[in-house]
């Protein structure tokens, strides 16, 4: 997948079957961020649908300024335009519609069990197999844009998982024994995720909170959280019509989290 920067190389287009999602593109063998460009094209008006992708991130970052590293060459890294009606709260679904979509394409094509952990990562028994990272911008009130940015561990070996990463990241090349053609499975990820965001942006997340919940790793897990300096815990029981987690207290009373930082403890 190495050329310069220019639109996806000729392997992915041609496997593509979306209507927007990936016809614009931008791709770079090595870049500091694909979120940081994304936002910067998004800022200049590019098309919702538009991707940019890597071969290699520099400053590749994650979560609660979680770095998020990746062997050269070897995983999936791209960002994704979007553009959803709405306040700041859309931006929330939007990172558990892309989460659902590669949960589903990933469990098809590995033939295991792939699940989601709120809000942001994809994982298996094995340890996290992708992680996204939305990114948004407002203009009175409304959103002006969401980037998802997207880190997919694809041919990455036990040896690239280095330091903490070892014994808690897998990689499709770890779960199944073999290299994975990353071309096609981003076309594959592309299509997945558009028909996903389309049924989003028609119905509302409402309508594919069950499917979200489905895979929800957490769900009836015992978690704990911090609000507002006061640490507690509680049992995820699923996700809100807006993406919040949904946790019971334990005492009659069920919170809904955000942006907080959740662990589970039992």
């Amino acid at each position: 997948m190495t050329r310069p920067p220019g639109p996806l190389p000729a392997d992915v287009r041609r496997r593509l079957a979306t209507a927007y999602f990936g016809r614009r593109s931008y791709f770079y063998p090595e870049t500091d961020s694909t979120n940081d460009a994304a936002l910067s094209l998004a800022a200049a008006g590019e098309a919702e649908g538009t991707v940019v992708v890597a071969d290699y991130q520099r400053r590749g970052r994650g979560r609660r300024a979680h770095a998020w590293s990746s062997p050269a060459g070897k995983d999936l890294l791209f960002s994704l335009i979007l553009r959803p009606e709405g306040d700041a709260r859309h931006a929330l679904p939007v990172t558990l519609v892309a989460a659902t979509a590669i949960s589903v394409t990933l469990s098809k094509l590995l033939d295991v069990d792939v699940m989601v952990t709120w809000p942001n990562d994809v994982v298996t028994e094995s340890g996290k197999v992708a992680g996204i990272l939305a990114e948004s911008a407002s203009s009175g009130g409304r959103l002006a844009h969401v980037v998802v940015g997207i880190g997919v561990n694809v041919n990455a070996s036990e040896a690239d998982f280095a330091g903490d990463l070892r014994g808690r990241a897998a990689s499709c090349r770890t779960l199944t024994g073999v290299e994975w053609d990353r071309a096609e499975l981003l076309a594959d990820l592309l299509g997945t995720i558009e028909a996903y965001y389309d049924r989003f942006k028609r119905d509302g997340f409402a309508t594919l909170a069950s499917a979200y919940e489905a895979r929800l790793a957490q769900a009836g897990r015992m978690v704990w959280f911090e609000r507002e300096g006061t640490r507690a815990s509680g049992r995820v029981t699923g996700v809100s019509p807006d993406g919040a987690l949904v946790v019971n207290l334990g005492d009659g009373r069920a919170i809904e989290l955000y942006s907080e930082h959740v662990e589970v403890i039992a």
